[in-house]
Order: C-alpha cells, then structure tokens, then sequence
C-alpha cells in the first residue's frame, strides 16, 4: 500500500482517528466499494443542523468575508494552516459565532461552535473543538479561551461553554502527530478491541472480516478492550489459544487481576470454543420452557425508539394464534403497527394497546430484550394502571433474549438481535437496516407529512423493519423450542 505524506489532516480524519485508528486509515486508503453507508452520519447532520439553526441570528454572512464585515454568525468558513510541522491542517468550519476580542477584523472575534449527540461532551469533541479553535486563533490573530458545544434535549437547545486549557491543546497536538504518523504508514492500524464501536462504523464489515480470520479475542462475547489486554499479559493471543486452555488454570491466572475477570473465565472459555468450532453448545441439558411450549398462541412485541426525547413512536405487534411448536407461516402473521405520534396522545395508545392484548389474555408476550416490558409497564403506569393489571402484565413477558444467555453460548460476537437472528439463517428484507436508519425514516416522515409526500414510503419502511424484528424475534423463539 502505498502511503500519502501530503494529504491534509482535516478534521473529520481526526474525528475518525480519536474513534478508531483503524478507521482513518481506511477513509484514506480503503477500498471505498466495502464501505457502507450508515444513518448515524445522516442523524448526526440533521441534528447539527437543527442547533445551529436554532442558534442563528439576524446578522449573518458566508466564510471570511462574514467576519471580515463583523457578521454575528459567519457559516462555512474554510481554513489551512500548518499546526504540526510539514503537514497542512483542513478544517471546514460550518459555524462560528462573534464575540468579544481584539483581531485583525477589529475590537471582535470569533469563537468556534460545534454540535453533539449523546449523553456527555467527550474527548473528541473536545479535541476537534481545539483543533478549530487553533486555527481560527491563526486566522484572527487573537486567541479565544472559550469554544461553545450545542445539544438538542427534548427539544430544547442546550449551550455549553468548554475552556481550551494548555491540557486540551497539549492532548491535540499530541494526536494530530500519532495520527500523521498511522496515516504514513502502509498497514493499517490493528483493529481496535472496543468492539461495540464497530456497530456504526462504515468499515465494519472489512473489519470483521478481519478479525475472525486473525482470530481476535474481541470476536469472543464477554471480551472486551480491557479483559483482552489482560489476556494477552497471561500469554493468550487468540480465539484458538483460549478454547484450549483449562477451566482451573485461566481462572487462577486472571483471579491475580481481580475475582471477576477468574469468575468468568468458563463462559468466556466456552464462548472462544463455540466460536472456533462454528457450533451450538447448549448450557442447560433440562431446558424445558413450559411456559413457551404450552402457550396456545402468543404476542410477538417490539418498539422503535427516538432515544433523543425519550419517545416511542411505534410499538409492533404480531398475534401468533397456533402453538409455537407448529409449523409457522410468516406470510399469514398479522402485524399491527401502533403509532404513537405525539408524546401527549399516549392515553389513546395505551387503549390501543390493552385492547389487543386483552383479546388473548392467555397469551405470553414474547421480547427481545428489557426495551419493551420496561416500556410497556411505565406507559401503563402513567396512564393510571392499577398494580394488579401492572403485575398481571408483568407476568405475561417473555425475554428471549434472557433465555438464549441462560439456555445457550452461540458463536456469535454478540448476543443482540441482529446477530443471532442471522446466524440461525434469518434474513431482514431490507438490506443495510437498523435501528438508526428506522429513527432516520421516522423524522423524515414525521417533517414531510404535512409538507409533500417526498418521505410518504418511509413510514411503510419501518413498519416493514419493525415487523422484521419482531419475526426474528419469534423465529429465535422457535428455534429454541426446537432445539
């Protein structure tokens, strides 16, 4: 591979770089028809958008001419300057927004501005923020001691101030220079331990690839970044060397580390060997599952989720009327969507909902997960339920997800939906769909229904999604039953 030594660092490379090494290296010089295109990029904009949106003043301009004219907001500001020697620092600034200061325009400055989601302001965004900072300080000729972070929640703007120490400035330079160093190189970085940040990766399917045929501890569930280092201290490498260790000596080695990591040391055992042997090794040899076996028929329950202001906008249901034991036909399942548009007509949903369950009272109501019955039980208690129906409720629920951990080890890498619906052979209808891409749909739909019917077909996608999760979910049900 050949490398690049005068291809600018920008700061979406740093971005990338801070989540994964890996990953920037392959925005570069990976093979851009394996990449995938996720909805996180997608909600992450729109959400970006929708802040600065909410920020924008009267007096605004485009790029340096805005600040050079003293304009409160300035959008798309593009700088390069060489923060680090012999290499060019890119950064396209989408806002900045005027305070107080001395700089080259005049008795003002301009301080940087970036969006975020999630739940706390981390290393990333700290980083890119000093890196935007040190280059509008360049440009300016007055260095800003402030940097401001916007965040939406429940629909409300939120802004946060975060001071650019030395430290901050210190930790980036220190980046930017290990990052040039990765992206000179001609092999990629290792694939990182911290699998779970794969999920919404783009690369994510390169790297699997990758790491099942190196053999990697992070494919084994219950291993992560940190067990994986401790592993490799005790001399374990790889998914091969750990299936063949004893119980009794990798207990006693990881015990030096602390009781927990000895505690677990036969399940992940067990998980390395189902992993390497590509086979089902069943826990439990007196499974019985009565309370699926003799149900005469069951709810099937999965919800999609706008975790931003904490609402369920959909909850799915299929009615299974035969003995799960039966032979299934997905083609005549019924699915009722229930649509929850407003956070404010739960009473209505909550109606909705007890009347379908109430027309099979018998019937266990089958999940995959704690998402749903938490849900559920709250929304009831909200809506005045008494305990007795809450409790009568309670009971109804199934999880299957609980069932597979405690009846099975899989060789899968995780124990989510997606991953064992998949590995038992079932497949989505729809190629590239999760849970972000539902939430996507969801707002575009949401926006344009009243406006034109650009997104009209999004709504039957998630319902089309929805319904596959909850199909997965029973077909997970049933092989369990088999098996």
């Amino acid at each position: 591979m050949k490398c690049n030594k005068s291809k600018p660092i920008n700061d979406h490379l740093l971005r990338s770089w801070i989540r994964c090494r890996r990953k920037a290296w392959l925005d570069i010089y990976g093979d851009k028809q394996k990449k995938l295109w996720t909805a996180h990029s997608t909600l992450q904009l729109n959400h970006q958008i929708d802040c600065f949106h909410n920020l924008s003043q009267k007096s605004y301009g485009i790029g340096i001419q805005a600040c050079e004219e003293g304009k409160n907001i300035a959008y798309g500001v593009r700088i390069k300057y060489p923060l680090i020697k012999n290499r060019i620092i890119k950064a396209n600034l989408p806002i900045l927004r005027k305070t107080s200061g001395e700089s080259i325009w005049g008795n003002y400055a301009y301080q940087p501005i970036l969006a975020r989601q999630g739940k706390k302001i981390t290393r990333e965004h700290k980083l890119t923020l000093a890196m935007t900072s040190l280059l509008v300080n360049n440009l300016q000729k007055f260095q800003v001691q402030k940097g401001l972070i916007l965040h939406k929640e429940n629909k409300v703007l939120k802004v946060e101030k975060i001071k650019l120490s030395d430290n901050i400035n210190t930790d980036l330079i220190g980046s930017l220079l290990n990052l040039e160093k990765d992206i000179e190189s001609r092999n990629p970085p290792p694939i990182t331990s911290n699998r779970k940040k794969c999920t919404i990766c783009s690369w994510r399917k390169d790297c699997d690839a990758v790491a099942i045929k190196e053999g990697r501890l992070s494919e084994v569930s219950g291993i992560g970044e940190k067990r994986e280092l401790l592993l490799n201290k005790i001399g374990i490498n790889n998914i091969e060397e750990l299936a063949k260790i004893k119980h009794y000596k990798l207990k006693e080695k990881l015990e030096v580390f602390g009781t927990q990591h000895g505690d677990i040391s036969k399940q992940i055992i067990l998980q390395s060997q189902s992993r390497s042997t590509n086979r089902a090794i069943k826990l439990n040899p007196e499974i019985e599952l009565n309370n699926l076996k003799k149900a005469k028929g069951l709810y099937i329950y999965d919800i999609e989720s706008d975790p931003d202001i904490k609402h369920d906008f959909l909850h799915g249901f299929i009615r299974l009327p035969k003995n799960i034991k039966n032979e299934i036909s997905l083609e005549q399942t019924k699915y009722s969507p229930l649509l929850n548009l407003e956070k404010n007509t739960e009473s209505f949903l909550w109606k909705r909902i007890t009347k379908k369950l109430s027309i099979n009272p018998d019937y266990p109501i089958i999940h995959y997960g704690e998402t749903e019955p938490i849900s559920l039980l709250k929304l009831g208690l909200r809506q005045g339920a008494n305990p007795h129906e809450i409790e009568e409720l309670k009971k109804r629920f199934i999880d299957i997800h609980l069932l597979i951990r405690e009846y099975w080890c899989l060789p899968v890498r995780n124990y989510g939906l997606k991953s064992i619906a998949e590995w038992i052979g079932f497949e989505w209808k729809q190629s590239n769909a999760d849970g972000a891409r539902a939430l996507l749909w969801w707002r575009q739909w949401k926006k344009s229904r009243k406006i034109n019917k650009m997104y009209s077909r999004n709504l039957n996608s998630i319902f089309e999604y929805n319904r596959d999760d909850c199909i997965a979910t029973l077909m997970i049900a049933k092989w369990l039953i088999d098996h």
